[in-house]
């Protein structure tokens, strides 16, 4: 799968085989809840964003990135960008991108979409996943929707390895996993932010070869104990019930008392 942003040409054919089913599950999913206006959190490296685009019945209104390969993404200022890509199916599009930290800045956009994606995202934030969510919260109107999915903290990948599930020190942001969770932990920090869970539940949309294919079966056995050992993702749709101003006399959350900062996108 070849993609091409700004002019230049990029092969992202060995992630988009790998997360090609998650991706698929994912738009499934959106088509399932009937949401059409999306913006993505974690656009690198434009895999779902193409996906987004080649589908006639959905818009992507804009992205949201981070900047993943900054050393220190907390000096990253906000700014609002336009990309031009043409996907491996000749759409081509201009696509409005956000660019700030979104676990440490409480930033406004011009959207007001009815989805926000946040796939494969929270496991890599360094230091306050919950922000990335009141920023979410923020950006949806009341019972607009959100999709979280993030790697399962409690699958059994290896019971012989010795070394720790998170990394103890990292510079390189967003280079390996910072927080991994269970459902149910997920779904508390989800809730805590002013959602109401609609549908939560353990998913397996990866390919299998080899010991992973028994991994599989193992995880379709109707069983609590094997969902949460075998499968290899987790998900959250969740509905946007209260706002910033309903959390912040909430006392399982702490909602920063600083103003929100707004994105000049007329100066993209």
């Amino acid at each position: 799968m070849r993609l091409q942003v700004d002019g230049q040409v990029s092969d992202v054919s060995r992630y988009a085989d790998t997360h090609h089913n998650r991706i698929s599950w994912t738009l499934d999913k959106i088509r399932e809840h009937g949401m059409k206006e999306i913006v993505e959190v974690g656009s690198h490296p434009w895999v779902m964003s193409a996906e987004i685009i080649d589908d006639p019945e959905l818009n992507l209104l804009a992205s949201i990135s981070a900047e993943e390969f900054l050393l220190w993404p907390d000096d990253i200022a906000p700014r609002c960008e336009t990309h031009e890509i043409l996907t491996s199916r000749q759409r081509r599009a201009n696509v409005k991108t956000y660019v700030f930290n979104v676990e440490r800045r409480r930033t406004l956009i011009d959207e007001t979409p009815d989805l926000v994606l946040a796939c494969e995202i929270i496991e890599h934030l360094v230091r306050s996943p919950h922000i990335m969510l009141l920023n979410i919260n923020d950006w949806l109107s009341v019972g607009g929707l959100m999709i979280v999915t993030t790697p399962n903290g409690c699958q059994m990948t290896n019971p012989l390895t010795r070394t720790a599930r998170m990394p103890a020190y990292r510079a390189h942001c967003y280079e390996r996993h910072s927080y991994v969770y269970s459902l149910s932990n997920l779904t508390e920090l989800v809730e805590a932010c002013g959602f109401s869970v609609i549908e939560s539940g353990h998913s397996s949309p990866y390919p299998c070869t080899g010991f992973q294919r028994v991994r599989k079966a193992l995880a379709s056995v109707p069983c609590r104990y094997l969902f949460d050992k075998f499968h290899r993702m987790l998900y959250v749709v969740a509905r946007k019930t209260r706002g910033i101003d309903k959390l912040s006399k909430c006392p399982s959350i702490y909602v920063p008392s600083s103003s929100w900062e707004h994105v000049d996108a007329s100066a993209h």
